[in-house]
């Protein structure tokens, strides 16, 4: 059997570090020989990575790795990607038809379907979290507390944000109250003590403590893509 090597597009910092210290070991104790985080390029005169201003820096990226990683003898390759769908470029594919998707599990399947058609290669398996990374952080809202003491109070909103929804996907995209402007607000909208929110840092230390299993539990879509990793 080919070894099986997963390379992940990462809109940021934050899922490449969650790719490489989290969602490595988990998918190699399930037999992926390998999973690679790569940042995506922004700006590649001034080598600029992070962030995704349009479809082509994902397409630009995708279609180097489509091109030099072939599959041999003994290894093969998946494509993935981890983007967000707050802010999620206008231009992307099928973005239009998908707004009018009332359902966000619907509308962001909608449109990795149309990411799928328009990359059109077996290997690449298109991911688009719902919201945003840090939906996966109110899996572990007690772990944020541990990372910033002194917030407790201000942590019960999320806490109750997340029992008004359901489950931490179904927090809005908002620009006011997408699940990271509301972590924010609760670690650094008090007056003591005072912190300044590590995004990056915080998204391993949570996700790490939480454990894969836990945020597969909680967060459905999630839940599919770890399992498509884990059969294809």
């Amino acid at each position: 059997m080919k070894a099986k090597i997963i390379h992940v597009l990462c809109e940021g910092q934050t899922e490449q570090g969650f790719v490489a210290e989290v969602l490595k070991p988990y998918l190699q104790a399930k037999g992926v020989a390998g999973v690679k985080g790569i940042l995506i390029t922004t700006n590649k005169k001034k080598n600029a990575r992070g962030g995704m201003l349009t479809y082509n820096h994902a397409l630009t990226d995708l279609n180097i790795l489509l091109k030099t990683q072939k599959d041999g003898e003994y290894a093969r390759h998946i494509f993935t990607t981890m983007f967000d769908l707050y802010a999620l470029p206008d231009d992307f594919p099928g973005y239009d038809a998908a707004k009018a998707i009332a359902d966000p599990y619907v509308r962001v399947d909608a449109l990795e379907a149309a990411f799928a058609d328009a990359i059109n290669e077996e290997r690449f398996l298109p991911y688009i979290q719902l919201h945003e990374f840090e939906a996966l952080l109110f899996c572990g809202i007690e772990h944020i507390i541990k990372r910033y003491p002194g917030c407790e109070s201000r942590c019960e909103q999320l806490k109750k944000d997340l029992s008004k929804v359901g489950n931490p996907e179904l927090i809005n995209n908002h620009p006011q109250t997408a699940p990271s402007k509301r972590i924010i607000n609760a670690i650094e909208g008090g007056k003591s003590p005072r912190y300044n929110y590590n995004k990056p840092a915080t998204g391993k230390y949570v996700t790490m403590n939480v454990g894969i299993d836990e945020l597969r539990t909680q967060c459905k879509h999630f839940d599919e893509w770890i399992q498509k990793l884990i059969e294809c």
